[in-house]
């Protein structure tokens, strides 16, 4: 009578988990860039949606000071510091709460310039968006984009 004494081994050997770790590794640096880039657009969304709803009312502003009868100067331009989303300092007062972003405007012949800027996490001083509106046309000029946000404006 012949006794078999081994026993069944059960489970993974080093090689087979260091094999699932390195696949697991390639799949994660492939993912991971991806995943902060979508990101990173969902953080500018928030700056584009509120600086249009600021275009949008910038315009309606510029819409009543002349009646829609005639181009905006300058100093229709400038009388609009005050619409609802600029205070009389020139400071954006109705930026969303909790934003990531802050919101700067400035004002230069007929075209309002607001810069919005990242401050949310890992936030550097180039992460900026700038979103020019001609006043006297009411078109939005081309975006500059900076930072982590470059490739957006592309």
């Amino acid at each position: 009578m012949i006794i078999n004494c081994r026993k069944n081994k059960q489970g993974f050997t080093l090689i087979e988990i260091i094999i699932v770790v390195v696949i697991l590794g390639i799949l994660a640096a492939i993912a991971l860039p991806k995943i902060t880039a979508n990101t990173d657009k969902i953080r500018a969304a928030e700056a584009f949606n509120y600086l249009s709803s600021v275009s949008r009312a910038f315009g309606r502003c510029l819409d009543e000071i002349t009646g829609g009868a005639r181009i905006p100067t300058a100093a229709d331009v400038g009388n609009c510091d005050t619409f609802a989303e600029i205070d009389t300092t020139g400071s954006l007062v109705a930026a969303p709460a909790g934003a990531d972003f802050t919101y700067a405007p400035a004002l230069a012949g007929t075209t309002l310039t607001i810069t919005a800027t990242y401050v949310g996490p890992n936030a550097v001083a180039a992460d900026t968006i700038a979103y020019p509106i001609n006043g006297a046309t009411g078109a939005v000029g081309a975006t500059v984009c900076g930072g982590k946000f470059a490739r957006l404006c592309q």
